[in-house]
């Protein structure tokens, strides 16, 4: 909600802004996101309320980097940074002294993007601040700056930077780069922008800037914390429930990944898929099953990790992985002992599951005097 009023303030005080040229950006430096706004203001409303926009800002990601932080007596700065605070990377500012370097993943630091080479784990992109700015559209014209068209920004290598991740090890942390290269939507060329980032109405810059190009490829880049897009990628459906002798049954339940280009969940191996199933005999329930979807990582002394930090800084082998790799399709099948007599009936719940830490806000009030006159 205060994402959304932030937005309506931006767009009212932008809106009062002059039709006429544009103010130049910098060159030879990474220009803040909100001089993009001044004339990009539908996208960078957007841009604003998204988890890029807020990458570090982000309170999980807050909790997440404090502990790294604290435990690593701040070592973890190199490894989360990268992608959460890119700018604090390319500068040096490890720090966070520059407000640009607390913006998140910026619109110019992407925008200056020239190539991405995932053999270079500490820095895999390659940053180029020559005031040109590379997207999609080849026929762009700037009063602002220069334009150049960037086939890397329509690709899934793109996004590979940050959401592909090797640990020292060799461990595989994130892997959805590597999911979606086996996906069959990788074979149709279906990209990642192609979910994430579809072309919705709006315009490209403001009135008299630009090309007035219309239509706007989403800045929002909504994934596993966007309820549409999350149920949007499986489905589930039971497609038997009957008895096998005269006291045990069966329930059998087709699950898929239809909707998304990578195993589902992705991302941090901290989040899960849980199938609950429900057996009910004479309208009494008889059993209940609970069948998890999840990459589990353990530590060097073999236990599971459940902190998010801790799947980055202490992972040392994957225990299993029974995700749903994308457009996989499975029949699940559950066995339970039943009364002889009666009808028998089931239930299923599909269900994503992810717990953060998160930093709370404790109130203390201490009355220190009182007092009441007649």
């Amino acid at each position: 909600m205060v994402w959304m009023l932030a937005g309506v303030i931006l767009a009212a005080a932008t809106a009062a802004a002059p039709a006429g040229k544009a103010d130049e950006l910098k060159t030879g430096t990474l220009n803040e996101s909100a001089r993009c706004g001044g004339c990009h203001e539908q996208i960078y409303t957007m841009w604003k309320r998204s988890l890029h926009g807020g990458a570090f800002t982000d309170p999980i990601f807050e909790t997440s980097y404090m502990r790294a932080y604290m435990e690593t007596a701040g070592g973890a700065k190199s490894i989360c940074l990268r992608c959460h605070a890119p700018v604090a990377t390319l500068t040096g500012d490890l720090d966070l002294k520059n407000p640009a370097s607390r913006e998140g993943i910026t619109c110019d630091y992407c925008h200056s993007i020239v190539s991405v080479d995932l053999e270079r784990r500490d820095r895999p992109f390659k940053v180029v601040l020559d005031g040109v700015k590379r997207g999609p559209f080849g026929d762009a014209e700037s009063p602002a700056h220069r334009v150049a068209e960037s086939k890397l920004h329509l690709s899934a290598e793109f996004c590979a930077g940050c959401h592909e991740y090797t640990n020292d090890d060799g461990l595989s942390i994130l892997s959805t780069y590597s999911e979606w290269r086996a996906s069959p939507q990788a074979a149709q060329g279906k990209t990642c922008q192609k979910c994430h980032m579809p072309l919705g109405e709006g315009d490209t810059a403001r009135a008299g800037v630009g090309t007035g190009r219309k239509g706007i490829n989403l800045h929002d880049i909504s994934g596993g914390h966007s309820s549409e897009q999350v149920r949007r990628a499986a489905t589930a459906k039971i497609v038997r429930v009957e008895r096998q002798t005269p006291t045990s049954a069966v329930v059998e339940v087709e699950i898929a990944n239809v909707g998304s280009g990578h195993s589902i969940p992705t991302g941090l191996p901290t989040r899960k898929l849980t199938l609950e199933v429900v057996l009910f005999a004479n309208g009494k329930e008889v059993q209940r099953f609970e069948r998890p979807y999840q990459r589990v990582l353990l530590d060097r002394q073999g236990l599971p990790i459940l902190d998010d930090h801790r799947t980055i800084l202490e992972a040392r082998s994957i225990r299993d992985d029974n995700r749903l790799r994308a457009g996989e399709r499975r029949i699940e099948r559950f066995l339970a002992e039943v009364p002889s007599k009666g009808a028998l009936r089931a239930e299923m719940h599909l269900r994503y599951h992810y717990a953060p830490q998160l930093l709370m806000r404790e109130s203390m009030s201490i009355e220190i005097a009182a007092d009441k006159v007649p």
